[in-house]
C-alpha cells in the first residue's frame, strides 16, 4: 500500500455542489454549462486532487444522423456511406433525429470522429452545439438550405428543373404543368427557376394556372393533378418536385383513363428506388445520392485531418434519366 487516497468523482461533485453528470460534462468539454458552474467544478478538481483522463473520439468512427426515419432517400444514401467506410475499414453508426429530442446529446455522447447530418433545416442551436463541441461535421443537403458556415454537400437543383422541362419541350410539349414542393424551400425555388428558363428558351410563356405547390407526397400531387386536368387548358405533361409526386400524378391520370405517356408525360425528381419499378418506369432527374454520401465522407476526413479556413461547399451535378413515362406531345410530328 502506498497510502495514497483515490479521489472519486462524487467527491468533486459534492465540493462543487453539482451533479456527477455536470462534472463529467465539464471535464470532457461538453457544451451547455455556465462559466460559473465550470469554474466551480475546476476549482473542486484542483482542491481535491482528482485525476481524470479525458475521453477521446472513437478511432475513425463516423455517425450519420438522418432527419427522417421513413425517407425514400435514406436507402441510396446509406449505400453510399457504407461503400466508402467499408472499403476503408471504418465503423459506421446510424441514428435518427426524427421524433428524438435528445438526438444531439446522444451524438455528442457517442464521441464519433466525425458526423454527417442529413438534416434540413439545421437549427441554430444545433449549429452552435456542434461548433462548441468541435465535432467535424458535414451537412448532406438535399434541399439547398445548409447554413453558410457549415461544410455541405448538395446538388445542382436549378439544373434539374431545367433538364426536366427541356426534355419535355424537345418532345413538342407546350402546356407543361409544374407540381412542385413548398416554395419556401431553396431547392424548390431553384428548380422552379430552371423550369422557367427552359420554357423561355422554347418561347413558351409560363402559365400561372399550370403551377401548383404542394407537399412532397403522392396524395397532394394526385389531387393537384386532378385540378389541373379539369382546367380548359389541360396540360400535356407534368414536371414534378420529386418521384412521389410524379407517382401521384400518374395515379390521377390512370383514374381519368389517361395513358402515360401516350396522353400525358410525367417527369419526376430524385430517382429513388421506386422510380425504376413503377408502371410505367419513371423518367426522372437523378440526384446522385450514393455519390453525394460518399463525397460527404471524403470531405469529412479532409476537414477532420486539416480543417480548412472556410467551409467546404460542393454541389454535385444532377442528370436526366429517360424511361417510359415521357413521350412526344399528342399530335407532335403529325
Amino acid at each position: 500500500m502506498n497510502g495514497r487516497t483515490t479521489v472519486r468523482m462524487t467527491t468533486v461533485a459534492a465540493l462543487a455542489n453539482v451533479s456527477q453528470s455536470s462534472v463529467s460534462k465539464v471535464l470532457n468539454g461538453r457544451p451547455g454549462l455556465s462559466p460559473e458552474l465550470r469554474r466551480r467544478v475546476l476549482d473542486a478538481v484542483a482542491e481535491s486532487g482528482y485525476e481524470w483522463q479525458r475521453r477521446v473520439p472513437r478511432h475513425g468512427s463516423v455517425e450519420v444522423v438522418f432527419g427522417s426515419v421513413g425517407s425514400a432517400l435514406n436507402a441510396p444514401l446509406l449505400r453510399g456511406f457504407s461503400a466508402v467506410l467499408r472499403a476503408a475499414g471504418r465503423p459506421l453508426t446510424v441514428s435518427h433525429a426524427d421524433g428524438d429530442p435528445d438526438w444531439l446529446e446522444q451524438l455528442l455522447a457517442h464521441r464519433p470522429a466525425g458526423a454527417v447530418c442529413v438534416l434540413s433545416p439545421v437549427e441554430p442551436e444545433v449549429r452552435r452545439r456542434l461548433s462548441d463541441a468541435r465535432l467535424p461535421t458535414v451537412i448532406l443537403d438535399t434541399i439547398g438550405d445548409a447554413p453558410p458556415e457549415m461544410n455541405a454537400v448538395g446538388a445542382t437543383q436549378w439544373r434539374g428543373g431545367a433538364l426536366a422541362a427541356r426534355h419535355l419541350t424537345a418532345l413538342g410539349h407546350r402546356r407543361i404543368a409544374l407540381i412542385t414542393g413548398p416554395l419556401d424551400l431553396v431547392c424548390c425555388r431553384a428548380r422552379f427557376g430552371g423550369y422557367l428558363s427552359a420554357l423561355r428558351e422554347a418561347d413558351i410563356r409560363p402559365d400561372r394556372a399550370l403551377i401548383r405547390s404542394v407537399r412532397f407526397q403522392a396524395e397532394p400531387a394526385r389531387r393537384a393533378a386532378h385540378v389541373l386536368l379539369d382546367d380548359c387548358r389541360t396540360p400535356t405533361s407534368f414536371v414534378t418536385g420529386n418521384d412521389l409526386q410524379a407517382l401521384g400524378v400518374i395515379e390521377a391520370c390512370a383514374e381519368r383513363g389517361l395513358r402515360v405517356p401516350e396522353d400525358i408525360s410525367v417527369v419526376g425528381f430524385d430517382d429513388v428506388d421506386a422510380a425504376r419499378s413503377s408502371a410505367p418506369a419513371l423518367t426522372t432527374v437523378r440526384q446522385p445520392f450514393e455519390a453525394m454520401a460518399a463525397e460527404s465522407i471524403r470531405i469529412l476526413g479532409a476537414v477532420r485531418d486539416d480543417p480548412p479556413p472556410a467551409p467546404v461547399r460542393l454541389d454535385m451535378s444532377v442528370d436526366l434519366v429517360v424511361r417510359k413515362s415521357t413521350g412526344p406531345a399528342p399530335g407532335y410530328g403529325d
